[in-house]
């Protein structure tokens, strides 16, 4: 039997036994995550991979795997199910285990045989890896050619992002899979390094007094064994950050407190997530931070009248299908979130089923780095009511306020940029949107499906991401009133569709500024709008029709078409736009009539028929030559030569020949110091090459030519 068994070698024994306890994490955690986003999933479907089954999240909203399943059979993919190795993954950990733990007692070829456990260690994550990159490549070049959308072949990353048309893939290891890579670890270089601080040990022993020679071998390899047992509970468990450096964790601080409550958190860093459930005050002074470590909500508000104001949060969790928050609030009331920092967020404010919320004056940078499709919401409202949003700074999100279901709110004093849609409304009824700025989205305000709401003096500017980027788009909104905007520099200052939607509602437009757009104002023929006293300034295109018989039905007098066009379109059968009211229209910066009354109204209506702006839609080239003298000469020419004509978009009956009060663009009458320094330099090299070639002229004649002669 000594031949077959000895004495175990300790420092083995104890990293084998730690070894094995982490090891065990694989069999209860999971190995392997997928998360899939698509547009028929916003809340996203996750995955998880265990060694022995695929699971849903336990957060879920879907049955995950089917719907993935689902969404694989719609393009032809196989349907995800066990393989044989994972139904062979629990006896082989197991087996594993017993090896680790046997190993230490085996006397013959010891070193044989632990050679062969620490490969074998090895061997499973990285057969985990390499078998889970088969599976996928296989899964991504056997599609079948007959399934009803053809991808084409490609193969899912095992690690990392995925795109394939809008459906977008991120997957990641688990700390199940760490567990074993941790095991590995331990088995490989616990032994080693515990022998070797027991030899230093008894050396440093040696000098003073005798130690026994267990304990100075014991010592040591308890010390090593702990640590690794610490490493490895911190791989096998998403343990807890630690506190900040007080002597009461935030947490422990609200629990302790009473009702109306003032608690003054002064700096400091707090790496927790907190639940404030009674009506207090939480106070930061010097910006102290809450670092939600990756994971969940920061803040969770679960009581009426709570106010949060003065602190740097951070890091929420990013799992799509939680829509993890920095502040979440559902279901109470009069929360007030004021001057607040919120970075490294999924949602910045993610507020449901609440009234009386006031979030003023916060600084949200949610997804700073982050691809736009990955990106939630800055503030987002669901069923929120008489709320004020007022004073914030949005960077970086999806949409920077999105409501839906949320009526009676104030969206006032906001900045929104660098964002897909600056605010967006979905059934959102009775809202009120005043001196906003919202420029470089791609969109400033998408509106749709909501009814009475009032939209005034807010700037739309530099919103040109994106094929559709639009100062203000709205579709099917009744009873909209819109006065003293400013829309400027969009690839369209506004897009109308559906807007009034419903007999005897309207859509107002009083007194805006479009200017310097692509195209100022585009129209569906079922847009019956009122548009009076705005000025419409330099925009490449002033009036876009966004349908084929648009130049019949835009215009409330029915304007003729021009000679050559087709006359035998349908009869509108709803209200027509109305572009003037009282005698007063609006204001077209290209108009060319005159006013021989001296009442500030031109004498005949304006039809804009440029050619240059005619041509566009046909041939998209002619963009290179916006703003340039091609494109005066081009209508200058076909005024004087009306060869070619286009269809009126509409009449203003009444055109204004001057831009009402206060709507016309700021006149810059300082000296633009960079034009002036870059013409003055230009000319000055102009000058210099001048100079230089008429120098050049008589030495170059001088010079003697090949023959010895002069040239």
């Amino acid at each position: 039997m000594s031949r077959i068994f000895r004495k175990p070698d300790l420092p083995w024994l104890l990293s084998s036994i730690v070894a094995a306890v982490v090891l065990a994490g694989a069999l209860v955690l999971p190995l392997w995550r997928l998360e899939l986003v698509a547009p028929q999933y916003p809340a996203g479907l996750v995955m998880h991979a265990y060694g022995y089954k695929f699971a849903d999240d336990p957060g879920t909203y879907y049955d995950d795997v089917r719907e993935i399943n689902g969404l694989n059979h719609y393009i032809g993919m196989k349907e995800i199910t066990t393989v044989t190795e994972m139904k062979l993954f629990i006896p082989g950990v197991l087996a594993l285990m017993v090896a680790m733990l046997g190993s230490g007692f085996i006397a013959w070829r010891p070193r044989l045989v632990r050679g062969l456990v620490i490969a074998g260690a090895w061997f499973m994550p990285l057969f985990f890896v390499a078998d889970l990159q088969y599976w996928l490549y296989n899964y991504g070049h056997t599609m079948n050619p007959d399934a009803a959308l053809n991808t084409g072949d490609f193969t899912p990353r095992v690690f990392g992002t995925t795109k394939v048309w809008n459906f977008h893939s991120e997957t990641a290891f688990e700390a199940g899979f760490y567990c074993m890579v941790l095991a590995a670890a331990i088995i490989s270089f616990g032994p080693p390094l515990a022998r070797l601080a027991s030899r230093r040990l008894r050396a440093r022993s040696a000098t003073r007094t005798a130690q026994p020679q267990a304990t100075a071998g014991v010592a040591p390899a308890l010390i090593l064994v702990a640590g690794l047992a610490a490493a490895g509970a911190a791989a096998a468990v998403d343990a807890r950050p630690a506190a900040a450096q007080e002597s009461y964790t935030l947490q422990e601080r609200i629990d302790a407190a009473r009702a109306q409550d003032i608690i003054v958190v002064d700096g400091g860093r707090y790496e927790e997530r907190i639940v404030i459930d009674k009506p207090i005050s939480l106070i930061g002074r010097n910006w102290p931070v809450i670092d939600g470590g990756g994971d969940g909500d920061i803040v969770t508000i679960a009581a009426d009248d709570v106010i949060l104001s003065g602190f740097e949060l951070r890091n929420s969790g990013h799992a799509v299908s939680q829509e993890p928050a920095a502040i979440k609030v559902n279901g109470h009331d009069r929360a007030s979130i004021k001057g607040n920092r919120i970075r490294d967020a999924y949602f910045g404010v993610h507020a449901t089923d609440t009234e009386g919320l006031v979030i003023q004056n916060n600084e949200l940078r949610t997804g700073d780095g982050v691809p736009q499709e990955r990106r939630a919401h800055g503030i987002y409202l669901w069923e929120t009511n008489a709320a004020t949003v007022s004073g914030n700074d949005v960077r970086y999100a999806a949409d920077g306020i999105h409501l839906e279901f949320a009526d009676g709110n104030f969206i006032v004093d906001n900045r929104v940029t660098e964002s897909r849609y600056a605010l967006h409304f979905m059934y959102a009824h009775r809202n009120t949107i005043a001196r906003n700025t919202f420029t470089d989205n791609l969109s400033g305000a998408v509106l749709m499906f909501s009814h009475e709401l009032i939209v005034k003096d807010n700037e739309f500017s530099s919103n040109r991401k994106g094929a559709t980027g639009a100062g203000m788009l709205l579709k099917d909104n009744d009873n909209l009133f819109a006065e003293g905007n400013r829309l400027l520099r969009n690839k369209h200052g506004m897009t109308v569709e559906g807007t009034p939607q419903s007999a005897g509602t309207t859509a107002i437009f009083r007194r805006n500024t479009f200017a310097l757009n692509d195209v100022g104002v585009a129209l569906t023929t079922n847009s019956p709008i009122t548009f009076v006293e705005n000025a419409v300034i330099d925009n490449v295109v002033q009036v876009k029709a966004l349908s084929a018989n648009a130049a019949a039905t835009l215009s409330a007098h029915g304007a003729p078409p021009a000679s050559g066009a087709a006359t035998d379109d349908p009869p509108a059968t709803m209200p027509a736009a109305v572009w003037s009211s009282n005698g007063r229209g609006n204001y077209w910066s290209d108009y060319e009539g005159y006013d021989a009354d001296g009442d500030g109204v031109g004498d005949r209506g304006y039809l804009p028929r440029a050619p240059f702006a005619g041509r566009l839609d046909s041939d998209p080239d002619l963009h290179l030559f916006q703003h340039t003298l091609a494109q005066q000469a081009i209508d200058v020419a076909a005024d004087l030569f009306p060869v070619y004509r286009y269809d009126a978009v509409i009449e203003d009956p009444h055109p204004l020949m001057a831009p009402p009060h206060g709507l016309s663009l700021d006149n810059d009458s300082g000296v633009n110091v960079r034009l002036l320094a870059l013409s003055a330099g230009l000319v000055a090299a102009a000058l210099a090459l001048i100079a230089w070639a008429r120098g050049a002229g008589p030495r170059i004649a001088a010079r003697p030519a090949a023959s010895g002669g002069t040239v």
